[in-house]
């Protein structure tokens, strides 16, 4: 059994006003969730400039292996 069917499972067994506290409580985890991941969007120039970064270090390691 997954933890989201557990997790329903209990909640059934729970009074209304206790359910709507566990909603609340979920939408409080949530909010500090999105506060803890920072944006992650990156932009085509910046994605551009680091796969560049990225091909320059590997000619870089690749010429040195070669030596």
């Amino acid at each position: 059994m997954q933890l989201h069917e557990q997790i329903q499972q209990h909640l059934v067994n729970l009074e209304p006003g206790l359910q709507a506290e566990v909603l609340d409580f979920v939408l409080f985890l949530e909010e500090k969730q999105k506060k803890r991941q920072p944006d992650q969007t990156v932009s085509e120039e910046e994605a551009l400039r680091i796969h560049q970064q990225l091909m320059d270090q590997y000619a870089d390691t690749f010429a040195k292996l070669a030596q």
